[in-house]
Order: structure tokens, then C-alpha cells, then sequence
């Protein structure tokens, strides 16, 4: 989490209520990385802002570039677990390209629930 510090430029920061079941979909977004560069990004994702509950069930989410060349996906191999409420990682993203935030969630109740993204880059 402290390579956060690395990434000072916060491009992303959203945060939706959200219930029972459902998907998150951002917008395109590009990231400041310049164009024919690659660099990491690193992206946070906290499933509820307060002590993690029995209403948590799971959580997926993709970053995936419009053309679908370059994916990230949790959960998967290559991406760190969910610690308490919140998760972390990386990718290196392709500054020509733009990208789409997904997330399918599942709780099990109609209680409100806080879901926040993150995202930083150089």
C-alpha cells in the first residue's frame, strides 16, 4: 500500500452506495501516462468503510482497455487479495489507450453499502 507514495497524481476517486447485487461501470478514462509509454498505476478498492460485516459476499472487477488488449481482473493469479475491506494492486497501463473500470458486487441485504475506487499514476 505505501507504493501508493510512488504514484502522487490520484486520477480516480469515486465512491458509490450501493445494495444487495449489482455492477459498477466507469466511464472510459485515459490515464496522464504520455502517449507510446507504459507505466504502473496503482488502484485501490474498499468494499465497505466500516469493519468488515456478514452482508460482504464477493466482489470481481476488471480494468480493461477499450480495444481489449490489456486486462487486469480480480480475482485472478496475478492480483493480491482482499485484506479486510479493501484491496490493492497494480498494472502497467499503456498511455495510448483508454480504459474501463468494472465491478460486479454481491452483499446479502438491502443495507447500504460504500464502495470506493482509486486509482494513481506518475
Amino acid at each position: 500500500m505505501t507504493a501508493i507514495l510512488q504514484t502522487p497524481y490520484q486520477i480516480i476517486a469515486q465512491n458509490f452506495v450501493v445494495s444487495e447485487s449489482g455492477r459498477i461501470e466507469l466511464s472510459a478514462f485515459t490515464t496522464p501516462i504520455p502517449t507510446g509509454y507504459a507505466s504502473p498505476c496503482f488502484f485501490a478498492t474498499t468494499i465497505q468503510n466500516h469493519t468488515l460485516d456478514n452482508s460482504f459476499v464477493s466482489m470481481n472487477y476488471t480494468i480493461e482497455s477499450t480495444d481489449g488488449s490489456d486486462v487486469f481482473k480480480f480475482p485472478s493469479e496475478d492480483a493480491l487479495p482482499l485484506f479486510g475491506t479493501a484491496q490493492t494492486d497494480f498494472s502497467t497501463l499503456n498511455g495510448s489507450l483508454s480504459y474501463k473500470w468494472t465491478i460486479d458486487y454481491h452483499y446479502n441485504n438491502n443495507a447500504p453499502q460504500i464502495i470506493q475506487l482509486r486509482m494513481y499514476s506518475h
